[in-house]
């Protein structure tokens, strides 16, 4: 607040009066009249004008009226030797807040002040939740809504976006009030998610590297063994550069990841900002991945993922590209082997995304994921050798059933839960014989004892009975096995 009255002596004794009251009422000016107040209004933060009605150059009605036009957030008192109703008559068509005789009742006065001040509190708490309910989508949105845009009003003139991952909203709201009760800092703090905070801070002027680093000395002291990561964006002054503050600050937060210390505290341009191209980090071992995947070598696997991660340390990978890379890496887990979907699903695990964005180091992504990947693979291993047998037995029964169906090898291996790569070796291994060579032999088989027992069929029938519909391929193939075609054999076998 400022107080203006052509007395010094009532002035400067009114603002040692209010000033020894209360901390919450500061006082940051006096001035002999309204004049001398405007010249030096664009250089200060107030809500309050104490001033006398009568004084040189601009008395106290007119100032009022002026700061209703250029300031309308300012409330003004009035004050004055004069007991006549005019005056407080016109005091209040100028919208002052109340009219107050000389000399000054001080109970009166702070009566006053203090009812200001809970209206200012409510009024500031409404302000700042609709505020805050706009900045969220605001800072998260690439192409926000004009609408929103056009209701946002800032506190000041300026805004730096800080994001902390790894605090609590409790004890950032008690660090946010300290700032705002001791330095006068202006703020809103929004919960981007859990485990990720965005602070707000507003000022009159751009922040300097100085001062944006200034919050890391506290924090050092109130959480000294406490792991936190914050990033802290340039500051700027139009609205809608909101949303390139928060991703400045993300970047930043973000790098923390490869930042041994508990404490991440860097600006922008600290940040040591490589010219990284788009690479494909995943490319170079998917073949070998699939490989041993399809073998189920764990080992194999493993050390392939590895390398995922050598390769991703060595670039400062953000945790964007890191989930890029591993969900290419997941989804040529689900390709080769059907079960892994349903081996995460029973360990009801939190999606990659989250568990990626809740961990404070590359270590802690890497040892999560490998060992999330180990476990399903062992599962699926073990499952395998408990059906490996049961497998074949259950594919063989299929064909033996339905030999005149067609069924390639991706069907007959979704039956039972394998990857047609992992059926067809196993068969192999099983049988001796491959599925495409099982396949013919029952159908031959079957062919052999129409072509003995059902003299009314034709041979071309008996083709397309076993699953053949092409007599000439028929004929070709059941030589091919038996030794003679499928009318000598006819003939034979009735004799």
């Amino acid at each position: 607040m400022v107080i203006v009255d052509d007395e010094v002596l009532i002035r400067e004794g009114l603002a040692r009066m209010i000033s020894k009251e209360s901390s919450t009422f500061c006082v940051v000016g006096t001035f002999a009249d309204g004049r001398q107040l405007l010249d030096e209004l664009p250089s200060l933060q107030l809500d309050l004008v104490i001033t006398d009605i009568r004084m040189p150059q601009i008395g106290g009605l007119e100032l009022i009226r002026l700061l209703k036009v250029s300031h309308p957030e300012i409330r003004t008192l009035l004050m004055s030797g004069f007991v006549e109703f005019d005056y407080a008559r016109e005091a209040i068509r100028s919208s002052a807040v109340d009219y107050l005789l000389k000399p000054i009742n001080k109970e009166q006065l702070f009566e006053v002040l203090y009812t200001l001040e809970k209206e200012r509190e409510l009024q500031r708490e409404k302000e700042e939740r609709q505020r805050t309910g706009m900045l969220l989508p605001l800072l998260q949105l690439d192409e926000p809504s004009a609408v929103l845009m056009d209701n946002l009003n800032l506190p000041l003139p300026y805004f730096t976006v800080t994001l902390l991952k790894g605090g609590s909203m409790k004890g950032a709201i008690a660090y946010s009030d300290i700032l705002r009760k001791e330095q006068g800092i202006s703020s809103d703090l929004l919960e981007v998610h859990k485990g990720l905070l965005a602070w707000v801070r507003y000022s009159q002027e751009p922040l300097t590297l100085a001062e944006r680093q200034e919050p890391a000395g506290f924090i050092k002291t109130v959480c000294p063994q406490k792991r936190l990561h914050f990033g802290v964006s340039r500051s700027y002054s139009e609205p809608a550069r909101l949303r390139t503050a928060y991703l400045e600050a993300k970047l930043a937060c973000d790098a923390g990841i490869y930042n041994p210390q508990l404490l991440h505290y860097t600006a922008i341009e600290e940040l040591e900002l490589a010219d990284k191209a788009a690479a494909d980090h995943f490319a170079p071992i998917r073949e070998p991945l699939i490989h041993d995947l399809q073998i189920l070598s764990i080992t194999g696997t493993t050390e392939w993922i590895h390398k995922l991660f050598r390769s991703l340390e060595a670039q400062q990978a953000s945790p964007g590209l890191i989930l890029r890379s591993l969900q290419q890496a997941e989804e040529a887990v689900r390709n080769e082997l059907p079960e892994y979907e349903a081996a995460q699903r029973q360990e009801n695990r939190p999606k990659l995304e989250e568990q990626i964005r809740d961990c404070m180091s590359f270590g802690e992504i890497e040892e999560q994921f490998t060992s999330m990947l180990t476990k399903a693979l062992i599962k699926i291993r073990t499952h395998r050798l408990e059906m490996s047998g049961k497998a074949v037995e259950t594919v063989k029964r299929w064909v033996s059933a339905h030999y005149n169906q067609h069924a390639d090898l991706n069907t007959l291996a979704g039956m039972v839960f394998l990857t047609p790569s992992y059926l067809s070796k196993l068969f192999k291994q099983e049988t001796g014989m491959t599925l495409t060579d099982y396949m013919i032999e029952i159908r031959i088989r079957k062919a052999k004892q129409l072509l003995k027992n059902a003299p009314d069929l034709k041979v071309h029938e008996i083709g397309t009975e076993v699953g053949y519909p092409d007599p000439a391929y028929f004929n070709k193939l059941f030589k091919k096995v038996v030794g003679v075609t499928p009318n000598e054999y006819k003939r034979i076998s009735m004799v």
